[in-house]
């Protein structure tokens, strides 16, 4: 019988909203005619709802009137229900009679909370909004904190993004928080996640094979720690398996007093800088910036700065290696950047110039090398048809340049290749004075990388 009753007062009390709201309603002065109504949506949210619901759908006249009105009912009815619930968990709160009271009223506010979800979900269709979700993925542009994560061993190499953020690897830049313990590294994000100001966040773990279900321990431990501050609608938290890597060299090549190095692209220096650091020769005020970028890419460590001279670069190549010690010591990264050197019994630049002509089956059939790292190529049969775009097609005549190492050459003919770098193409002599030349592309971390097949062509000097 009681509960008879209480289900009679919750319906009475429910039905009886509508007539106070009604009854405030009417009691504001200067009420709008129904006219002016009729024909304006005065409240925001509404008018934003109904935009939504119409606007970059082709949809006739009589279909807008149906959507206008569906959204109008929709919304009312979803506010209708904020104020039942609001209603009922005030009284719940109050209620101090029997305990079949109390429980309810809060059955009867989880059955109109049950209402409103159902609703929410509609009127999300009608306006074509698919909702934030907790720990979903988070636009770059809308981001505050960019941080990565790269798991070596036990430790943690945490970099932090600087601002502007933009979604490609080459126009980021980086800096370094520190080689961190796991403690270290979840009570750093910890005072990111709980500052509303680094809000939204992206996390990057990169992980390699060894170190991929410690990965996916430290994400779930992430995750806590978001929910535990209350942030997991701003953060979003990736994990991904390190498979771009380079040989671990980051090689700086000394011959007659100059420094060359090189890279996939055009780089975004870390101070922010407007001049690119690029593949070539390196301005020795620009040294320690072309070591940082090493440093502080993401995935990019543990490396050796491998610096390769001949005799009368020997001064140069003590003054490049003290640099990178020192910065590496700045940074206390001696762990994971070691710095040597290797005298190389340099190949004269002569001994390459000239035509050289190899089979037709293989990438490149013959290279005209010329003075002033001018040179042009021609391309074989190029096994597998390479589609992607932008690579050159076989039997196809281009220019290019090439650049000296110690005892090597680098052929760049802008090849697209279909892993975002662009195929390059190092040359260097057999015992027999053939020129051996390899396809492949620059790995970040500096280093040549062979790819594709054939792996090696043989091309004859062309009298």
């Amino acid at each position: 019988m009681r509960t008879e009753q209480i289900k009679i007062l919750l319906c009475a009390f429910c039905l009886s909203l509508p007539v106070v709201l009604g009854a405030v309603v009417m009691a504001q002065s200067q009420t709008p005619s129904i006219l002016d109504r009729v024909q304006r949506v005065e409240e925001p949210e509404l008018g934003d709802l109904i935009r939504l619901a119409i606007e970059d759908r082709p949809v006739s006249r009589e279909e807008a009137f149906e959507i206008v009105r569906k959204v109008t009912q929709s919304y009312s009815q979803i506010k209708l229900l904020d104020l039942q619930i609001e209603q009922i968990s005030q009284k719940a709160e109050a209620t101090t009679g029997p305990a079949e009271i109390h429980y309810e009223l809060l059955l009867a506010k989880a059955e109109l909370e049950s209402k409103r979800t159902t609703e929410l979900a509609n009127l999300r269709e009608m306006v074509g909004i698919i909702p934030k979700l907790p720990l979903a993925v988070q636009p770059i542009l809308t981001l505050n904190t960019y941080v990565s994560l790269q798991m070596i061993g036990e430790r943690l190499y945490v970099l932090d993004c600087q601002k502007p953020f933009i979604d490609f690897w080459v126009v980021q830049r980086w800096k370094l928080v520190g080689f961190l313990s796991e403690k270290e590294t979840l009570d750093y994000l910890g005072g990111k996640l709980k500052d509303a100001d680094s809000l939204p966040m992206r996390i990057h773990i990169y992980y390699d094979p060894e170190t991929g279900d410690a990965a996916k321990g430290l994400r779930n431990k992430i995750i806590s720690v978001a929910k535990d501050t209350n942030s997991q609608m701003d953060t979003e938290v990736r994990l991904e398996e390190i498979t771009f890597v380079g040989t671990g060299n980051s090689t700086f090549y000394l011959r007659q007093g100059e420094i060359t190095t090189f890279y996939t692209h055009a780089m975004q220096r870390p101070d922010g800088g407007s001049e690119s650091l690029v593949t070539g020769l390196v301005d020795p005020k620009d040294l320690e910036q072309h070591i940082l970028w090493r440093l502080t890419k993401p995935k990019n460590v543990p490396l050796t700065f491998r610096i390769e001279h001949d005799q009368a670069s020997a001064s140069l190549a003590r003054q490049v290696a003290d640099t990178a010690k020192a910065v590496v010591k700045r940074l206390g990264v001696g762990e994971l950047a070691d710095v040597k050197t290797a005298r190389v019994e340099p190949v004269a630049e002569t001994v390459f110039l000239g035509r050289w002509r190899g089979a037709t089956r293989g990438d490149v059939h013959e290279i005209d090398v010329r003075p002033e790292g001018v040179c042009q190529v021609t391309m074989g049969d190029r096994f597998g048809k390479d589609k992607t775009p932008g690579a050159i097609k076989a039997g196809t005549t281009v220019s290019g340049m090439w650049l000296l190492t110690t005892d090597e050459i680098v052929i760049d003919i802008k090849d697209r290749s279909p892993h975002g770098s662009d195929y390059v193409y190092r040359g260097y002599l057999d015992e027999e004075d053939n020129l051996i030349v390899d396809k492949g592309i620059i790995y970040p971390q500096g280093s040549f990388h062979v790819s594709g097949e054939p792996r090696q062509m043989i091309l004859k000097r062309v009298e």
